[in-house]
């Protein structure tokens, strides 16, 4: 079987062939394995893990479309000197983030899946803005073009072979695959980044309505820098980021820390509830001290409040963990043909489908579904994503069948296209790993 006529090893530029997605697949598939382990070395260190999951729901379903606590939300983060903005789709969150950047043409910015959701950093770059991805994992994806395997593990379906070939061809020299030497090297250029740059953009993994305070989640330290050391801090946030409770938000970050990387604390936790500010001599109150003289936060709704209005208002609940990707034998198969761009797995297709951003691929994308109930049975939340995406299917269909005849039908063909799809990843995996053997020697 020869490189020149076989597609598996040939194809256009940018085209990733067959055996290069089966191989990535198996790096992500590595990737998660090593969190699930975590997550079964630790789990008996959080012995109140069921009681921490029913607070979380309740606290989910007290706060997902009330606008009484969104209302609260807004007035609190106004009260302590924060801009509000509220963004009723991609086009005004864009809209405002571009307004709050002004002339600026560089913009550095940390990981946030909402930004991945409206396309910012695309919308940004059209308009001849560079914004630099600060995490490593979403560096690595930016430089490369690729889009993410995980909400926070982005890199996951990467080696540290293909970084090193990445980094090879953004700097234009040889870099070896050693993982600390490679982390190194993005860090550095990040740093100069960030120093040149006078605004920075986050996310939030959740806004207390209670204080009027944002609360900040991550490991390498990066979101300091973004938020500390610009003149200005733009924060991007769903409309189903609020809680109502410090206790509450609190309580989401310890389970979101476990479930997404089996750990029981993440490095950091930053609580913003204004922007930097001293009164230290003669109590006159000075603003941006050792931090951002502004602070700016846009709500986003993009489809979430009639989401929130409709039977699939459980969808969010989700916390952007990641832990159904872990467990799902389809993503662990396809790889990102189980999404859209950056909608992931179940749950990132069943938004896509009701946000109708991308309706005939996510319609697509749900026929490979196999119904096994492992997300919902391993989410911390039980979101219930096999049964939205059942009834999603059956929406769509002209009704030739029955409803129980058409689920299972559906049933059975994803289950014979999944089977197919393993032995024909594990067939190519096999020859590849045999041919590299007799080329070695």
């Amino acid at each position: 079987m020869g490189e020149n006529s076989n597609s598996l090893y040939r194809t256009e530029p940018g085209v990733l062939t067959r055996l290069e997605k089966a191989r990535r697949i198996r790096a992500m598939k590595r990737a998660f394995s090593v969190v699930r382990k975590r997550q079964q070395a630790n789990i008996h260190r959080i012995p109140d893990l069921e009681g921490r999951k029913r607070r979380l729901r309740q606290a989910r379903k007290r706060a997902i479309g009330s606008k009484a606590l969104l209302n609260q939300a807004i007035e609190n983060l106004r009260q302590n000197g924060i801009k509000v903005y509220m963004a009723d789709n991609r086009e005004e969150a864009i809209s405002l983030v571009v307004r709050e950047i002004g002339d600026n043409r560089l913009v550095v910015k940390s990981k946030s899946n909402l930004t991945k959701e409206i396309a910012l950093t695309m919308a940004l770059e059209e308009i001849g803005i560079e914004i630099i991805e600060t995490d490593i994992g979403d560096r690595i994806i930016q430089l490369c073009g690729d889009v993410p395997s995980h909400p926070t593990g982005p890199a996951s379906h990467l080696t540290k072979r293909d970084i090193a070939e990445i980094l090879s061809t953004h700097l234009g020299g040889k870099v070896e695959p050693n993982a600390e030497m490679l982390v190194q090297l993005i860090k550095y250029e990040i740093y100069k980044y960030v120093g040149e740059s006078t605004v920075g953009i986050t996310g939030a993994n959740a806004i207390v309505a209670e204080d009027g305070a944002i609360l900040l989640l991550h490991n390498e330290g990066n979101i300091v820098q973004v938020a500390s050391r610009t003149e200005k801090h733009i924060i991007l946030a769903g409309i189903d980021k609020i809680y109502r409770s410090m206790e509450d938000a609190l309580n989401m970050l310890k389970l979101q820390t476990f479930y997404a990387t089996g750990s029981l604390a993440t490095s950091f936790v930053n609580i913003i509830s204004s922007p930097s500010q001293t009164a230290d001599i003669e109590k006159q109150l000075i603003k941006g001290v050792h931090g951002p003289r502004e602070l700016c936060v846009i709500l986003v709704d993009n489809h979430r409040a009639d989401i929130a209005e409709s039977e699939y208002k459980d969808l969010l609940y989700c916390i952007g963990c990641g832990q159904c990707l872990l467990v799902c034998p389809a993503y662990g198969v396809y790889g990102n043909r189980f999404a859209v761009n950056s909608q992931l797995g179940g749950r990132g297709l069943v938004y896509s489908v009701l946000s109708s951003e991308a309706f005939v691929e996510g319609n697509k994308g749900l026929d490979l579904c196999l119904s096994c109930r492992k997300c919902r049975q391993n989410c911390p939340l039980a979101i219930d994503i096999p049964s939205m995406v059942t009834k999603l299917r059956l929406e769509r269909q002209s009704r030739i069948l029955e409803p129980h005849l058409q689920a299972a039908y559906d049933f059975v063909r994803a289950h014979i296209e999944w089977v197919g799809n393993v032995i024909w990843n594990e067939a190519l995996l096999l020859f590849s790993d045999y041919r590299g053997r007799q080329i070695n020697g």
